[in-house]
C-alpha cells in the first residue's frame, strides 16, 4: 500500500451566524449570506449597506484583528451574560473566582448525575433538593483540585433556585464560566413586590418551559388564577397579594433562557442539538470540539549543553557534561489527532502549560520553518473543551483562570472512565516510535534495554534536540496513516475536518494580549510609557496624567509584537499604540539585539532612527537569527528578570533614544528558518537553561545525600517503636 500523499492547505474558513455582530472599524455588521466562499455581511443600521469578502480575505482579517466576532450578539432569546474582554478573570477577587469555579463543577457534577440516572433529574425541589448536598461536595473537593487547595476553603450548598439560576446562565451564555462571576452589586432599584407574590409570579413563568407548551398570554392567565387562589385563603390579617401586569409576566418568560425553554418544551435531547452542547459519548467529529493536554517524560537522554558550545568542548569536558531527560507537553485535537501545540521542560510547571494553551491559537508556520520540517505546523484553533489528568503542572489556579479568561471548558475526566482518557498517551507511542531514530534512547526495564547505555550513547544537545524531536512530529508523525482515523494521517484528517467544519473565531489580538501579555510596571510621564526605549500613548493615559501625575501603571506586552502594549486603568485593560511608527511584528528578543548593536556601533550618539535600527532587523531575519529568537520550544524560554535587567542597562545610558526614521523607512522583510540557528547562549532575555538546571539537580542531590545520612542514623538507632494511629491520618 502507498504512503497517503499531504494534502495541500490553503486557510480554516471561519464560523459566523446570522446571531453574531461582526464590526469593522466601528462599523456593526451582521451576516447576510455566506455560500458559494464568499462572505456577504449587512450593516446593522439602515438602509443597509453590504460588505462582500471571499473566504480567505475574511480569514486574514480575522486573524489581523481587523474583523471582530461577538457570538450570539444578536439572539432573541438568551440572555448575553458575557465578561467584558478588557476585564479579565483574572481582576476578579481570589474568592469570586473560586466561587464561579465551584459553580462551574456543580453544574457539571448535576449534568452527571442527570445523565446515569434512568429518566433523569429534573431540577425542582423535590427531585434534585436531596442530591444538593451531594453534588455540592463533589463540586467543592474537584474545585480545590484544579486550584491546588490553595484558595477554596467552603462553599454553601446552594437552593435549587439559586442553582437553576446560575444553571440557565451557563447555558444561556453558551457555557462561559465567566458569567458565573458574582456581580454583588445588588439590585438597581428597589423591589416594591413582596416575596410571597413574586414567588408565585417565578413559579407561573417556569409553566412557560413545560410539555404543555403554553403562550405568554397562557403564562399570565396561570399567574392571575394562582395569585387568586392564595388571596382566597388568606386570613383577615394578612395581606393580599399582589398580581403581575402582563408586561412583566412576558419579561420574566424571556429571563427565563433559550436552552432553558427548549429543554423544558422539546426535551433535552432536541435542546442539546439545537444549541450544539456535546452531552456525553466519546464522538468528537470537529475540529477544535476537544483538545487533550498531556505531559510525559521524553524516552532519550540529552546532552545538558548548547549545540554551539559543544562543538568547542575538548573531549574530556564533553564526557563530563551532565546527561539529562526532559519533559514535553503536547496539546492534541482527538477529532484529527493532529498535535497543536508542544512545548519542552526540564520539569513540569504552569508556565508550560499556559504556553501550550496560547500556542493551540497562534500561526506556527514560521517555527515549522525555523526547525527545518518539510510539512508547514498549520493547526490552530481555540477549543471548545480541553481535558487534562491531575498532573501538577496542568491542573492549578493560573491553567484555570487562563482557561476561563479563553471561554475553554477544562475537564478533569473522573475515575472510572477510561474511555475517556488515553488519547493523549495513545499519540505517545508514536512519539516512543521517533525516540528509536535517535541515540540515547531509554527504556522501561532492563531486559528491554538489554546491554545499552544510554547515558554513554547520548549525543544531542538540548536545543538541537528540541529542533529534530519537532520536525520529527511535523514530518513524520503528522504524515503517519493513524489508526484512530482509519487509515487517514492527521495532516490529511486536518485538512478534511477544517474545510468541512468551520472553526471557532479566534481571540483578537489585543484580548490575547491581555490574556497571556507579560506584565510588567511603568512610570506614567508626559510622554506616555515607556518600555525599552519605546514610547507609547493613548488619550487614556492623557486623562490619567492629568487627573492623577506621575503613577506606577501596570502594562502588559506580547513578547512576538512589541507595536501595542496594554496597560491596567480601574482593573480594566487598554491599549496603546507606540509613537515612533514602529512596524508590527516585531518581537521583544529581536527588538534587544537590535538595541545592544545600537548602542554597542553609536556610543557618542544620543539618538537612533528607525531605519538604522531595521538594517539589523533584516540582517538578523536574512540569516535565521530572528527565527531562532521568535520561536523557543520551552527549554528556554524569556523571562521577565532578564528583560527588566536589560532594561536597567539601558537606562546607564543617559540621553539615549529610538525615533522615528529619519526619511520613510524600510519594511522588514520576513523571517527566514535556517537549519543551523539557536538561540545564542547570551541571547538577551532568555534565561540560562543550563546553569538553572546544574544547580536544581545539585540541590536535589544534595537532599539526597542529608536524607540518607538522617535514615542512617534512624537505622542504627532504637528498633521497635509503636505505629501511629489510624486517627492521624487527614484528607
Amino acid at each position: 500500500m502507498s504512503r497517503p500523499q499531504p494534502k495541500p492547505f490553503s486557510f480554516m474558513p471561519i464560523a459566523v451566524t446570522v446571531m453574531d455582530r461582526v464590526t469593522i472599524g466601528n462599523v456593526y455588521y451582521r451576516l447576510f449570506s455566506d455560500r458559494d466562499g464568499e462572505v456577504v455581511l449587512e450593516t446593522e443600521n439602515e438602509p443597509p449597506r453590504f460588505a462582500h469578502y471571499t473566504q480567505l480575505e475574511f480569514f486574514e482579517q480575522h486573524e489581523r484583528g481587523e474583523i471582530k466576532i461577538e457570538q450570539g450578539a444578536h439572539s432573541k432569546h438568551r440572555r448575553k451574560c458575557v465578561a467584558n474582554p478588557s476585564l479579565p478573570f483574572r481582576s476578579n477577587s481570589v474568592k469570586k473566582r473560586a466561587k464561579a469555579n465551584f459553580y462551574h463543577e456543580l453544574i457539571k457534577a448535576y449534568d452527571d448525575l442527570d445523565r446515569a440516572t434512568a429518566g433523569g433529574v429534573p431540577r425542582t425541589v423535590d427531585d434534585l433538593g436531596p442530591h444538593m448536598q451531594e453534588l455540592a461536595i463533589r463540586a467543592l473537593d474537584i474545585t480545590r483540585k484544579i486550584l491546588a487547595g490553595e484558595t477554596v476553603t467552603g462553599q454553601r450548598v446552594p437552593s435549587v433556585g439559586h442553582f437553576n439560576k446560575m444553571y440557565r446562565k451557563y447555558y444561556d451564555s453558551g457555557k462561559k464560566a465567566q458569567v458565573l462571576v458574582s456581580g454583588d452589586e445588588g439590585p438597581k432599584r428597589p423591589n416594591m413586590v413582596d416575596a410571597e407574590s413574586l414567588a408565585l409570579w417565578e413559579q407561573a413563568a417556569e409553566t412557560y418551559a413545560t410539555r404543555d407548551k403554553p403562550t405568554q398570554r397562557d403564562v399570565h392567565q396561570t399567574a392571575l388564577a394562582m395569585i387568586a387562589n392564595a388571596n382566597a385563603t388568606r386570613g383577615p390579617g394578612q395581606h393580599r397579594l399582589l398580581a403581575p401586569s402582563f408586561k412583566v409576566m412576558r419579561r420574566m418568560v424571556k429571563e427565563l433562557g433559550a436552552y432553558h425553554v427548549c429543554c423544558g418544551r422539546k426535551g433535552r435531547a432536541k435542546a442539546d442539538m439545537k444549541f450544539g452542547l456535546s452531552k456525553g459519548g466519546f464522538g468528537f467529529f470537529r475540529p477544535g470540539e476537544r483538545v487533550d493536554i498531556d505531559e510525559k517524560q521524553v524516552d532519550l537522554m540529552a546532552l545538558l549543553q548548547y549545540a554551539h558550545v559543544w562543538d568547542t568542548l575538548s573531549d574530556v569536558e564533553k564526557e563530563a557534561v551532565r546527561r539529562i531527560r526532559v519533559w514535553v507537553v503536547v496539546a492534541i485535537d482527538l477529532a484529527t489527532r493532529y498535535i497543536l501545540a508542544m512545548k519542552f521542560c526540564t520539569a513540569p510547571n504552569s508556565q508550560t502549560t499556559v504556553d501550550v494553551i496560547r500556542m493551540m491559537m497562534e500561526d506556527k508556520r514560521e517555527l515549522s520553518q525555523h526547525v527545518g520540517a518539510i510539512s508547514s505546523w498549520i493547526g490552530r484553533c481555540r477549543p471548545e473543551m480541553v481535558y487534562t489528568d491531575a498532573g501538577s503542572g496542568l491542573v492549578n489556579d493560573e491553567v484555570a483562570d487562563i482557561m476561563v479568561e479563553c471561554e475553554i471548558d477544562h475537564t478533569r475526566p473522573a475515575a472510572g472512565q477510561p474511555q475517556a482518557r488515553g488519547h493523549v498517551e495513545s499519540s505517545f507511542r508514536g512519539h516512543r516510535r521517533i525516540v528509536r531514530h535517535f541515540q540515547g534512547r531509554t527504556f522501561k526495564d532492563i531486559v528491554e534495554r538489554g546491554d545499552y547505555d544510554s547515558v554513554a550513547t547520548a549525543s544531542l544537545p538540548l536545543d538541537r534536540f528540541e529542533k529534530h524531536y519537532v520536525r520529527a512530529i511535523l514530518d513524520i508523525y503528522h504524515n503517519t496513516p493513524h489508526e484512530g482515523l482509519g487509515g487517514e494521517t492527521p495532516h490529511n484528517a486536518w485538512v478534511r475536518q477544517t474545510q468541512m467544519h468551520k472553526v471557532r473565531p479566534f481571540i483578537e489580538p489585543d484580548v490575547m494580549r491581555h490574556i497571556f501579555g507579560m506584565q510588567f510596571e511603568r512610570t506614567l510621564d508626559g510622554d506616555g510609557l515607556r518600555y525599552l526605549h519605546v514610547q507609547y500613548h493613548s488619550p487614556v493615559l492623557a486623562e490619567m496624567l492629568l487627573k492623577h501625575g506621575q503613577i506606577d501603571v501596570p502594562v502588559r506586552v506580547n513578547l512576538a509584537d512589541m507595536s501595542s502594549i496594554s496597560f491596567k486603568r480601574d482593573g480594566y485593560w487598554y491599549v496603546a499604540d507606540n509613537t515612533i511608527d514602529l512596524a508590527p511584528k516585531i518581537s521583544v528578543p529581536e527588538w534587544m539585539a537590535m538595541l545592544d548593536r545600537a548602542t554597542s556601533q553609536f556610543k557618542e550618539s544620543t539618538a537612533v532612527t528607525l531605519d538604522v535600527l531595521y538594517v539589523t532587523l533584516n540582517e538578523m531575519r536574512e540569516g535565521g537569527t530572528s527565527a531562532a529568537l521568535n520561536n523557543p520550544l520551552g527549554l528556554r524560554v524569556i523571562s521577565r528578570e532578564a528583560i527588566e535587567s536589560f532594561e536597567r542597562g539601558l537606562k546607564n545610558k543617559a540621553g539615549f533614544s529610538v525615533q522615528k526614521a529619519a526619511a520613510g523607512a524600510m519594511t522588514p522583510v520576513a523571517a527566514i528558518g535556517r537549519g543551523g540557528a539557536f538561540i545564542g547562549e547570551s541571547a538577551f532575555g532568555f534565561d540560562d537553561i543550563v546553569s538553572e538546571t546544574e544547580a536544581r539537580l545539585a540541590a536535589e542531590e544534595a537532599k539526597k545525600t542529608v536524607n540518607g545520612r538522617k535514615e542512617s542514623a534512624k537505622s542504627r538507632g532504637k528498633s521497635g517503636g509503636r505505629l501511629g494511629s489510624a486517627g492521624d491520618i487527614e484528607l
